[in-house]
């Protein structure tokens, strides 16, 4: 059995311990973060290649990295923008090419998805061949990442601890984002909450991708309560992570994140209940996770002097005009809707809308919140080709499956969708869990 095997079943508190030094050595140094960035890659290449994914390598590396890459963009390491999704290419393309694939694992209404979205190159400007690369491939490259996970992880079997291996890799690097956020922090005394996210909280990077991040680590956890697991060997641990990550979601004033977290759990506890005397719904854990999540709110909120729980009420304001002022992606996204309907055949062009958003109201040149809008935007009709695809790939999946795994596939695909709805396709992330969320489980007697 691999190392990285062993050392994920067996030592996964030195780990979770190490990983803490880790974040304290990323932040104060990005050099360590860049090296910890570019060795990943050659490491998890050769260890893919050398025991033939066997052990889903390929897929455990890129949990790691999937965690990593927001680390590496708030250390400002020496890699390039995309080094997160190119590199859970490689990874998962290894892994399918080193491996005898027996099972059916594409789908006809993905393989829509991902053609629809090319028709608008060709309405791209080419005279800047450096300008045409780039906006391909920052808007691109996320649909990309997510149709390789989709096609490595659908329909592969997993059991109990290939998937508790998943839920610890991608668990690791974001405890360690956790510890950069703390280190970052100003002193209480220095801390003043306003209106508007809180980047002091989230480490000096943008609050709406660490509020993600945070969000994935409580629903992870949530959702091992849910299916009965322990992730770091005791609860306590387990609970200990959930409370941390949770509170510093909250402080960020980052709703997306959170929201995303709540409903996806909501989602998936909705599931397991209609199965509540199996062990796919275990009450007492996830009564703890509800009592931890609604307490530490309360404490959020005495902490910020209400500022959090206004900030939440005000995505429901309304301005004079009578749309919802609580966010300016309520904005952006309904310029781009104008976009489309002024470009309805292939849209604009992957990436051309950022600069077109502005004269069309906008204040500023402002990149795209979500990744449904920006497809209609940029690629007309097609684009909303693409989404009905992806959503009809969910709903068919779910009907084939047994309730643990629809417990996965709601709760994943709920937060992969709603990421992308309002924090578009930034990170990897979201591209990952939605290829996650159709495995098969089987559960070890």
């Amino acid at each position: 059995m691999p190392l990285i095997i062993n050392l994920i079943d067996k030592y996964i508190i030195h780990l979770f311990f190490l990983h803490l030094f880790f974040g304290l050595l990323a932040s104060e140094y990005s050099i360590f973060a860049t090296l910890w960035g570019w060795l990943l890659i050659p490491l998890g290449a050769t260890l893919i290649l050398k025991y033939k994914n066997r052990h889903n390598i390929a897929g455990i590396f890129t949990s790691y990295l999937t965690g990593l890459e927001i680390i590496l963009r708030m250390t400002d390491a020496r890699v390039f923008w995309e080094f997160g999704k190119y590199g859970c290419i490689v990874f998962l393309f290894l892994g399918l090419l080193s491996e005898s694939i027996k099972q059916h694992r594409i789908s006809g209404f993905m393989v829509v998805y991902i053609l629809s979205l090319l028709p608008s190159i060709l309405v791209l400007e080419t005279e800047n061949f450096n300008y045409w690369r780039q906006a391909i491939s920052f808007n691109l490259s996320g649909p990309f990442s997510l149709l390789f996970c989709f096609l490595y992880f659908r329909n592969r079997v997993f059991n109990d601890l290939d998937l508790l291996r998943i839920f610890k890799s991608i668990l690791l690097p974001l405890i360690s984002m956790s510890m950069i956020c703390i280190i970052r922090a100003p002193a209480l005394e220095d801390i003043v909450f306003g209106s508007e996210a809180n980047e002091l909280m989230s480490g000096g990077y943008g609050p709406n991708q660490v509020s993600s991040a945070l969000g994935l680590v409580v629903t992870v956890i949530a959702i091992s309560k849910i299916l009965g697991y322990v992730i770091f060997k005791k609860d306590i641990f387990d609970y200990t992570i959930l409370g941390i990550c949770s509170i510093q979601a909250y402080l960020t004033l980052a709703r997306g994140g959170v929201i995303t977290a709540v409903l996806a759990i909501f989602t998936a506890w909705l599931i397991s209940v209609n199965k509540s005397n199996s062990r796919t719904f275990r009450a007492g854990k996830f009564v703890y996770v509800v009592l931890i999540l609604i307490s530490l709110w309360y404490v959020a909120g005495d902490f910020t002097r209400g500022k959090m729980e206004q900030r939440y009420l005000s995505i429901l304001n309304v301005d004079k005009s009578g749309m919802l002022s609580g966010s300016g992606r309520i904005l952006i996204m309904s310029i781009d809707l104008k976009i489309f309907m002024d470009n309805l055949l292939l849209g604009v062009g992957p990436g051309a809308a950022t600069q077109l958003r502005q004269s069309y109201g906008y204040n500023k040149v402002v990149t795209a919140h979500s990744e449904f809008t920006r497809s209609l935007a940029e690629h007309g009709v097609f684009g909303l080709l693409s989404i009905f695809a992806l959503l009809a790939v969910v709903i068919k999946e779910y009907s084939k499956r047994r309730v643990q795994e629809k417990c996965l596939l709601a709760c994943f695909g709920a937060i992969a969708i709603l990421t992308m709805l309002h924090s578009a396709m930034r990170l990897t992330m979201p591209g990952f869990i939605f290829g996650l969320a159709f495995l098969r489980l089987r559960t070890i007697k």
